[in-house]
């Protein structure tokens, strides 16, 4: 079982989250912010703990958006090394009837699929064999917005981070906040960090789910006090 801390504040507070530079940045600085953060594991432990972890991980954000989408439409984008799981997806959703896009991100050019789930439910089935990335991070959306617009934004990301002179994945997922109820990002280290839109007006309802879908996959979260008061 894996340890995790949860942290919450505005987004501006999270100094590797914002970028005060740009406009998207500013327009969303005071979305509220959860971070939920793997504490990290000894050596004796860590071959021991990865398998399970990831086990654990999936359960999470499969509980936390069933949960959460209640029949909405959910965008997962998955970013991996080359020939790695987001490949994989790639070459699955070919046989599927589902939106979907595949680009690549950033100077090494990891493979990105983009998909969107219009059931959640029923279509994580079908992806959830190739999550969590073999050496990456993924991402999810919960958005009435169309496809194309968080298609078109990512090809642009993807084309301008070929260029880049440093990672800047979390940000740029950030960086869709305005268009989303709920964006999660998960690193490669498997922390996960959750931003709310406004709109959700009793951010303890994203809260109680993240702790009940925590407990539904044995996942050991230590919670800041008062952030469920």
């Amino acid at each position: 079982m894996k340890d995790y801390v949860v942290q919450a504040g505005p987004l501006r507070t999270f100094e590797a989250l914002y970028d005060g530079r740009f406009e998207k940045f500013r327009a969303v600085a005071d979305y509220h912010t959860i971070e939920i953060v793997a504490k990290p594991t000894t050596q004796r432990r860590f071959m021991n703990d990865m398998k399970r972890s990831s086990n654990a991980e999936v359960q999470f954000v499969s509980s936390l958006f069933q949960t959460l989408a209640k029949g909405q439409k959910t965008l997962f984008g998955i970013r991996d090394v080359a020939q790695g799981n987001a490949y994989k997806l790639g070459g699955k959703l070919k046989g599927e009837k589902l939106k979907w896009s595949e680009m690549v991100y950033g100077v090494a050019e990891d493979d990105l699929v983009l998909c969107e789930l219009r059931d959640f439910s029923g279509d994580f089935d079908l992806i959830k064999e190739c999550v969590p990335p073999t050496a990456g991070e993924m991402f999810f959306y919960l958005s009435s917005s169309p496809f194309e617009v968080f298609d078109i934004y990512w090809q642009r990301v993807c084309r301008d981070s070929t260029k880049a002179k440093e990672d800047r994945f979390r940000r740029d997922v950030v960086g869709l906040a305005k268009e989303s109820k709920i964006s999660l990002h998960q690193d490669a280290d498997g922390s996960f960090t959750a931003v709310v839109h406004p709109q959700i007006k009793d951010v303890s309802e994203v809260e109680d789910a993240i702790q009940a879908a925590g407990q539904k996959a044995g996942m050991a979260i230590t919670f800041a006090p008062g952030l469920f008061s």
